[in-house]
């Protein structure tokens, strides 16, 4: 599952190579467990804007974490 953090604070996911969809923060860890109980294999990719708060991406890091998630931080060269 890919998760997108925008500039601006906002949250979208992917799943392959489907196109980003909008998520509220509090649908978050919801939506990543459901896509876990489909397929216990499934990481995620965390792609997030450099100007994003710290406390944003310690968000999905304690979502990973608490559902003993793996997960992978995207960077760009």
């Amino acid at each position: 599952a890919k998760v997108y953090l925008d500039n601006l604070g906002n949250y979208s996911v992917a799943l392959g190579k489907d196109k980003a969809a909008p998520i509220a923060q509090e649908d978050l860890a919801g939506y990543l467990q459901q896509v876990q109980a489909a397929d216990s294999t499934m990481y995620i990719a965390l792609h997030a804007d450099e100007d994003i708060a710290y406390k944003e991406v310690v968000n999905v890091l304690s979502i990973a974490n608490e559902n003993h998630m793996k997960l992978v931080i995207a960077t760009k060269k």
